[in-house]
């Protein structure tokens, strides 16, 4: 990396998008949005219909400019939700990336012994 990239890297200020996460200068792949739900804390994604959801395969798949738009959106309904970010998915439509973990245990619910575990909603 030549030393006016490094310059102009340490001047770019992260941009705050979201109670969630800091936008990174890579947006790039196939993204979700999710949140927790502002009653329940359960965890919800974001649908095409602008509403959201508690089943992942119902969430609206986005990328690029669409998944920033989106997310603005998304963001504005504080009546519902929490800390909407952008979630990486792999092609067949589970977490994807660094997080993968970090999705994991958002949807099983919290790191407890199991018999204090959320109970699963049905579908």
């Amino acid at each position: 990396m030549s030393q006016t990239a490094i310059q102009q890297a340490a001047v770019t200020p992260a941009q705050k998008i979201s109670t969630g996460g800091v936008k990174k200068g890579r947006n790039t792949g196939t993204k979700v949005i999710t949140a927790n739900d502002l009653f329940s804390g359960a965890v919800i994604y974001w649908t095409s219909e602008r509403t959201w959801t508690e089943d992942m395969a119902k969430a609206l798949v986005v990328s690029g400019d669409d998944a920033m738009a989106q997310l603005t959106v998304a963001i504005s309904d504080e009546g519902r939700s929490v800390g909407p970010y952008l979630m990486d998915i792999d092609e067949d439509g589970s977490p994807a990336g660094r997080g993968k973990l970090r999705e994991r245990i958002r949807d099983a619910g919290p790191t407890i012994h199991p018999e204090f575990a959320r109970q699963r909603k049905e579908a």
